[in-house]
């Protein structure tokens, strides 16, 4: 899982950098909202906002990924809890605000909750999805060989069960900011069903969806 973190206080950014990554989540860490701005589409599951940081505010910040990106959970830390503070970090799409200082368990805690980590997910033909390990079991419990953008994939569309997926959205997720094409997504998709059980992954117009329980 892709983690994005932006705070400018250096010791805290090292300190939540290094225990998530002790946890086995990739962190992609900014001490410049700018900074973070160019690389926010680069394929997150979630994401981490200080309010007070150079260049580019983590609210501003925020506001940007909701135009391209509405549903990847996004925690706003910060030490000033003032109401309007919170009002207007919720009301630009926040999901959770946490006050600092704050207890790491907390924000680990908040993270397993809102990106649904260790649900094991039911599919077609007795196929199982572990979103925590990113991890296709078979009818016979057996792990299923994907690539990396495939498991980013299946994710993704599990992330968004019972809802079309749009093609933008499997561009930034899957491709992680590299550029693609349409048809370079159709040909992953038409090697990835190979593996899986018919009528798993349906076409949509405008993108995909992948059929659960």
């Amino acid at each position: 899982m892709k983690v994005l973190v932006l705070e400018d206080n250096e010791s805290l950014l090292e300190l939540i950098t290094e225990e998530l990554e002790d946890m086995g989540y990739e962190v992609s860490s900014f001490n410049d909202g700018l900074d973070a701005l160019e690389h926010c589409i680069d394929g997150f599951d979630c994401f981490i906002l200080d309010i007070n940081v150079p260049n580019v505010d983590g609210i501003s910040l925020l506001k940007e990924i909701r135009n391209r990106d509405k549903t990847t959970p996004a925690i706003i830390i910060s030490a000033n809890f003032e109401l309007e503070n919170v009002k207007k970090a919720y009301s630009n799409g926040c999901n959770d605000f946490l006050k600092k200082p704050f207890y790491m368990y907390e924000l680990e805690t908040k993270i397993k909750q809102l990106c649904h980590l260790g649900e094991e997910k039911n599919l077609l033909a007795n196929y199982t999805y572990n979103l925590s390990s990113e991890t296709l079991f078979d009818e016979n419990k057996e792990a299923v060989k994907l690539t990396r953008k495939e498991r980013r994939f299946i994710s993704l569309l599990i992330k968004h069960e019972n809802k079309m997926t749009p093609l933008e959205y499997i561009e930034d997720y899957v491709w992680e900011g590299e550029m693609t094409t349409s048809v370079g997504i159709r040909s992953m998709i038409k090697r990835l069903r190979v593996k899986l059980p018919d009528g798993m992954i349906v076409s949509q117009h405008f993108g995909y969806e992948i059929k659960t329980f």
